[in-house]
């Protein structure tokens, strides 16, 4: 049996076993977060493995007294193998990793950091949305194991695990998730940890130094008690006083534009008419659903339009990379599910129709990655070049109109609310005076909706009306008697108006009307093109209205002989999404059209990573700089005594960047003493240092220059035993840590202090 292996299996204490189990658990918290990211659990088990793997071999390499290049290869291996075979194991063939395989892991390294913030959540754990996870659990778990084995600070393993930990809050943002969970995990955790190092004191190596200590069975007890006490405690009170709620909560993607490219160049509720008067009609898409489930589906919704300048109707909707799951409106409780399957033939993209509000969205062939959805209007868009031949599973929410309905208020309180009962300044008096005559149509606010419904459906329909939606339109619609007709596009707009004006949160809803349902499909032609109003009632989400007789939508017979004349069809296209397809599929090809790519989030990604790299390498010259000039001014100290001292705190720094820092009460021979278990050989050069320190304090007169040079060689001869090889990875990361500093700083308050108090003794 190698002495490395009886290291690992009988030689290692109990409580630094305990320690480093605490220590992995406060790291695997960050990945209950994600709960609420990812649509289901596929991503604990990747993220767990990270953990492990990360904290074994940083155990492996603590525990074998590995050289430093040794310690990042074995860390680097174990990071490779857990990104391979547990984030894109679907490229691996036979075994092996493929082409794929490393493109896929390159693609994720580099661009996924970005990806998380621009998907859609609830998201599918795709490889590239996997690959930040599962980087930085890993990294917190091999840091946290590797400073617990490897120092003896009470607070220092805690620093990786809370970072991991607020990441996933970062990249959470304001979704719901599994916090409270991950919280009393992460505080049992901590807490338990710092108790346990709190009672064994801090010191030097805990392999080496601590095998012969053990915690008594009373303080476990008691520390349990407290830190069982004290995660309750935060737990509850953070339910029952919060600080915030979830839309208060910061999230990045407030901020971060998603990878959108927007041309506004028409309407959809423009395109109505084009539609309505082609002859013959167009089939455009098929709607397979069970004649069981189609009982009470009459549309498919195609666009939301919820924002009105005073002349038309447009969106402002932010898509967001949408996997198979999609969020459903908080305010929609009182819905049922509806599945059908769309088949597209003829559609203009890029609105995709959609029953109700979607919740699942299965796309077959190379379509993953390439759709985009709003979170706030429930619309979901293509990025494909053309919808021809695109067909997709689709679950959708649609609200029960069941006898609570008239009974409901219109919502209120999400901030897409206030938004949805904007109108603009210019509103003409007689349509002024027109929405306070209606206001007084019924005594609930449905009522008076479903009031204003009656009145619009039974004004006659025209569609030889002119085009158009603005203020102007609706006030002739409403209040002259002459000219008073229109279509679905004035009724609609005129309904969402006169809605906003009661202080209702309304939009225009564009889509198409199921109405011939044949062999198990409704087949929706461009005769089917329709649009109507919808308001937001709490427990029912967006309820449509219908001001539009159903019956008055086909184009008027012509008389005969008259040439039917088809004005060309406009572009209906309002916005092209921009989006990647995911690591693991196939990449899209040059001529897949405008917008499929990342340019937008990469240069965010080029401004941030290098300037992120310019700061840590200011940082570590900076350091560096300040180091090497308290060095010299040491060195050059007036005084023989003054420099063996410079030499004596040079060589502690070397000690502190080592992970050993004696504390401040400690004679010179007693810390010579503290770190000769450490140390080993490298110790005789500190005794000799103390040594020289000792004749430097009381008898400063027998010292000369030999003396002093020999302090300082001392010195040289510590670092060359520490750090054999002149070029390694220990000896760079010694000359860019920064503790040497701060323990200096530390140092030197604590003697100020204590010089502060003996002269207020002697006043007093």
């Amino acid at each position: 049996m190698t002495p490395a292996w009886r290291k690992l299996t009988g030689l290692v204490p109990a409580v630094a076993l305990a320690e480093v189990v605490l220590a992995l658990v406060a790291s695997a918290a960050g990945a209950l977060v994600y709960r609420g990211f990812f649509a289901t659990l596929g991503h604990l088990p990747v993220l767990g493995l990270a953990c492990l793997v990360g904290g074994v071999t940083a155990g492996v390499a603590a525990l074998c007294r590995w050289r430093a290049l040794a310690t990042p290869l074995l860390a680097v291996a174990g990071l490779a193998l857990v990104t391979v075979y547990g984030v894109f194991g679907d490229t691996v063939r036979y075994g092996l990793p493929t082409s794929r395989t490393g493109a896929a892991v390159l693609d994720g390294a580099l661009h996924g950091w970005n990806r998380m913030l621009t998907v859609a959540v609830p998201a599918d754990p795709w490889g590239e949305l996997l690959v930040a996870p599962v980087l930085v659990v890993w990294a917190a778990a091999f840091s946290a194991v590797a400073i617990v084995l490897r120092t003896r600070n009470v607070l220092a393993p805690l620093v990786p695990p809370l970072l991991a930990f607020l990441f996933a809050l970062l990249v959470v943002g304001n979704q719901a998730g599994g916090h409270a969970t991950a919280t009393v995990v992460f505080l049992t955790a901590a807490l338990s940890l710092i108790a346990i190092r709190a009672h064994r004191g801090t010191g030097g190596d805990a392999v080496r130094i601590d095998r012969q200590r053990s915690l008594p069975v009373a303080a476990l007890v008691t520390a349990g008690l407290m830190v069982a006490v004290s995660a309750l405690f935060g737990i509850v009170g953070g339910q029952v006083l919060p600080l915030a709620s979830g839309q208060h909560r910061f999230d990045p993607r407030d901020v971060l534009a998603p990878p959108i490219t927007s041309t506004d160049t028409l309407t959809p509720l423009a395109t109505l008419k084009s539609q309505l008067i082609e002859d013959p009609p167009r089939t455009l898409f098929t709607v397979r659903i069970d004649r069981d489930a189609a009982d009470g589906v009459d549309r498919v919704r195609t666009a939301a339009l919820d924002v009105f300048d005073g002349t038309t109707w447009t969106s402002a909707d932010t898509y967001r990379v949408a996997g198979s799951h999609l969020s459903v409106d908080p305010a929609l409780t009182r819905s049922r599910p509806v599945t059908a399957r769309v088949e597209l033939q003829e559609l203009s993209g890029p609105h995709l129709p959609v029953l109700g509000w979607p919740s699942r969205l299965a796309a077959g062939g190379d379509s993953a990655g390439r759709l985009g959805f709003d979170p706030s209007s429930g619309v979901v868009v293509s990025a494909t070049p053309s919808l021809y031949g695109l067909s997709y599973d689709l679950t959708g929410e649609v609200s029960s109109r069941d006898e609570g309905l008239p009974l409901a208020l219109p919502s209120t309180k999400a901030p897409e609310d206030a938004r949805a009962r904007e109108l603009p300044a210019g509103m003409p008096e007689p349509l002024r005076e027109e929405a306070q005559r209606a206001a007084g149509a019924g005594s609930t606010p449905y009522d008076r909706l479903t009031a204003l419904e009656d009145r619009l459906g039974s004004q006659s329909y025209e569609l030889d009306r002119p085009p158009g939606h603005s203020y102007a339109a609706i006030t002739r619609l409403l209040t002259d008697r002459d000219t008073g007709t229109g279509y679905a596009e004035q009724h609609a707009a005129a309904f969402t108006v006169l809605a906003r004006a009661w202080g209702y949160p309304a939009r225009v809803a564009v889509g198409y009307r199921l109405r011939d349902y044949q062999d198990g499909a409704f087949p929706v032609t461009t005769a089917d093109a329709h649009a109507w109003p919808e308001v937001h009632f709490a427990d029912y989400g967006w309820v449509a209205f219908e001001p539009t007789t159903p019956d008055n939508e086909r184009p008027p017979p012509r008389p005969s002989g008259v040439p039917q004349v088809v004005p060309p069809r406009p572009t209906p296209s309002t916005t092209v999404l921009a989006v990647a397809p995911p690591a693991s599929a196939e990449p899209a090809g040059p001529g897949d059209g405008p917008g499929l790519d990342w340019n937008t989030v990469l240069r965010s990604s080029a401004l941030v990573l290098p300037a992120s790299l310019l700061l840590v390498v200011l940082g570590c010259g900076g350091i560096t700089f300040v180091k090497a000039h308290r060095r010299r001014r040491r060195r050059l100290d007036p005084g023989h005594a003054a420099q063996v001292l410079g030499a004596w705190h040079e060589l502690t720094d070397r000690l502190t960047e080592r992970g050993i820092t004696p504390p401040v009460s400690l004679t010179f021979h007693e810390v010579a003493q503290h770190v000769r278990l450490g140390l080993g050989a490298a110790a005789h050069s500190v005794e000799a240092s103390a040594a020289l320190a000792t004749t430097a304090v009381y008898a400063p007169e027998h010292l000369d220059r030999s003396d002093a040079e020999q302090a300082w060689r001392l010195v040289a001869q510590l670092h060359t035993e520490l750090y054999p090889r002149r070029t390694s990875a220990a000896r760079l990361r010694a000359a860019v840590d920064p503790r040497p500093l701060w323990t200096a700083w530390r140092v030197t308050r604590q003697r100020r202090q204590a010089r502060e108090g003996l002269e207020m003794g002697r006043y007093r």
